[in-house]
């Protein structure tokens, strides 16, 4: 039996293979032939990633002298942000330990203040004087507030000597008695007078004993004469209201 090459038989099929409409099988590729078709599928990454390198980015900006100032400039410690927010707080308490604290409308002084209402019209509403003398030297004039109450109770009219106070000022100014008023409202006028326009410590033991006649746990006729009543022969009667 004589046998067919191979090639004929490759070549008959593929002729039936026309004619009969079936595809052809595919020729087998030579080992040369899977080389070259690997190169160019070798090739297209390596074109495809050289085409997908980006450009070079463009140099930064030069920065600006007064911005690179403020970079290097040394910031604010964190822990010293607290103490920069309470600053406004402590300024408000350290204000406020420069004045003097308000007074309730019940002290002493308060409603001496009120009583002093009346006598302003004279003495002037800061106690600079008016008509009637200035009372920036009622310490002077009156050194114990014992005498200033008696000389506010009596006034001048019916103060018994000639003149009136340790500086022995000649009676005349016009000065009106007060009799009209009890221990705790004359005590209360006398601090006022005494602390707001005389400079008298109000801790002092004299505001404290004129406080304590102001509140009504002692009187005038406890509290007895001063030294410039009694050598001026003030009658120890008119110590009650109304003696």
């Amino acid at each position: 039996m004589t046998e067919i090459p191979e090639h004929l038989l490759k070549r008959s099929k593929e002729r039936r293979a026309a004619i009969g409409g079936e595809e052809a099988p595919a020729a087998e590729a030579t080992p040369g032939e899977e080389v070259e078709a690997a190169a160019p599928a070798a090739a297209a990454p390596a074109v495809a990633a050289a085409a997908a390198v980006p450009e070079p980015a463009p140099p930064p900006k030069p920065v600006r002298p007064e911005v690179a100032a403020a970079l290097q400039r040394r910031k604010i410690p964190y822990w010293a942000m607290p103490v920069l927010a309470g600053l406004p707080l402590w300024a408000y308490v350290f204000q406020a330990t420069l004045e003097p604290p308000p007074q309730p409308d019940d002290t002493p002084i308060a409603l001496g203040g009120e009583l002093y209402a009346g006598c302003g019209a004279c003495h002037g509403a800061t106690g600079g004087g008016g008509v009637g003398p200035a009372l920036t030297e009622v310490e002077t004039v009156w050194p114990d507030y014992r005498d200033h109450m008696m000389w506010v109770r009596l006034g001048d009219n019916d103060w018994p000597a000639a003149t009136f106070g340790a500086t022995d000022k000649p009676k005349g100014v016009g000065m009106p008695g007060h009799p009209q008023l009890g221990d705790e409202e004359l005590a209360q006028v006398v601090l006022f007078e005494r602390v707001t326009f005389g400079g008298m410590d109000p801790t002092s033991p004299e505001a404290l004993e004129l406080e304590e006649i102001a509140h009504g746990t002692t009187t005038f006729e406890q509290a007895g004469l001063g030294p410039e009543s009694t050598a001026d022969g003030v009658d120890p009667a008119n110590l009650a209201p109304g003696g």
